[in-house]
């Protein structure tokens, strides 16, 4: 017998191994996508758990930053300074906080007492927030802003991770018009501004409007439907009568300068996105109070029938949480306000001497 040179490798040769059939990795992938199916939705809802316990923690600092400049001023700031406090017959003298008479933003107040305070170290008060020209008189238009690269507008463009909600969507470089409202702002059109103004997802409430609820409770002008805060005129504690752990300061309002009415999606005319009253943090535009919103997110509900908020950011609170939004309480108290929240407990949430709040809140 004659024998081969080398001698065959017996461990290489093969033991009856085979792979995969079709069928069973087939299986596999079905069982794979399987627990990828009951496993997503439980990280989705994680993750907007962790999100909106982010916003709610965004807003607790803007409210304790409100309070400790409160301390100093010994009263709470105006929503908003408006066209109205160069108005004369209304304020023969200057409003408190407002000697020069111009446009400013209740966050332009509360940005020296939070972190990134530096952010308004170029501000000036004796100009509107809008205005585009050097507070220093040094200052040179900066080809990435279009602006003073020491001016208002600088300022305003520059964003601030607090006013942002994380449940919101990134917003594309829109161009704002000028104010929709000329009987409260002279803003002119901030077309020339090579970014966006820097946004906030959350505003002051002022008060709620007449018709919302019947019989009516809140008379035009009336002390018991105004806000913890309020336009052109401060707040002192003593007139809190409510109290500040129930009344909101400030609530979502999200995806502004964009319009959302109705649904998640932005109102677009065919020529482009509606763009909202309110357009920055440092805007002036911004703060609202109650109004009568349709299911559709328009105005004009009748009395008891309107919808407290989550269908339009145009001037009513809205977020982009499962249903309800979050809410910041004069005490620094961040609470999830549910959808199913009835109009009337929700406006009584809002005023800040409407002598109901106990009932509604117990």
């Amino acid at each position: 017998m004659s024998l081969s040179w080398p001698p065959p490798c017996f461990c290489s040769m093969p033991r009856g191994r085979r792979g995969f059939t079709m069928v069973e990795m087939l299986t596999v992938i079905a069982i794979i996508g399987l627990l990828i199916g009951i496993l997503m939705p439980g990280l989705q809802s994680a993750r907007e758990t962790a999100r909106r316990s982010q916003c709610q923690n965004n807003l607790r600092q803007v409210c304790l930053a409100v309070l400790v400049g409160s301390e100093t001023k010994r009263w709470l700031p105006a929503a908003s300074y408006t066209k109205d406090s160069a108005n004369l017959v209304k304020f023969p003298k200057p409003p408190e906080g407002n000697p020069n008479r111009r446009e400013h933003c209740w966050r332009v107040f509360a940005m020296p007492y939070m972190e990134g305070s530096t952010t308004t170290k170029n501000y000036d008060w004796t100009k509107h927030w809008w205005d585009e020209t050097s507070n220093s008189g040094n200052g040179t238009v900066s080809s990435a802003l279009g602006v003073a690269s020491d001016s208002n507008a600088a300022v305003a463009m520059t964003p601030v991770a607090t006013y942002v909600c994380p449940s919101a969507p990134a917003v594309p470089k829109v161009a704002v018009p000028a104010s929709p409202d000329a009987n409260s702002s002279d803003r002119p059109s901030l077309a020339a501004w090579r970014q966006n103004p820097g946004m906030s997802d959350y505003e002051a409430m002022t008060g709620v409007e007449p018709g919302m609820v019947s019989p009516e409770r809140y008379p035009a002008n009336a002390t018991v439907g105004k806000g913890l805060v309020e336009n052109d005129r401060v707040t002192r504690i003593r007139e809190v009568a409510d109290g500040m752990g129930k009344t909101i300061l400030a609530i979502e309002c999200a995806g502004r300068p964009l319009v959302y009415r109705g649904s998640r999606l932005p109102v677009n005319s065919g020529s482009g996105f509606e763009i909202n009253r309110g357009s920055a943090w440092a805007d002036s535009l911004g703060p609202f109070g109650v109004r009568a919103i349709k299911q559709d997110g328009t105005p004009g509900a009748a009395p008891n029938a309107g919808v407290p908020f989550g269908v339009t950011n145009d001037r009513a609170a809205f977020a982009f949480h499962r249903g309800g939004v979050n809410a910041v309480f004069g005490d620094s108290s961040a609470r999830y306000l549910e959808p199913e929240i009835e109009i009337g407990v929700f406006c009584s949430l809002v005023t800040r001497a409407g002598g109901e709040s106990v009932a509604a809140t117990e």
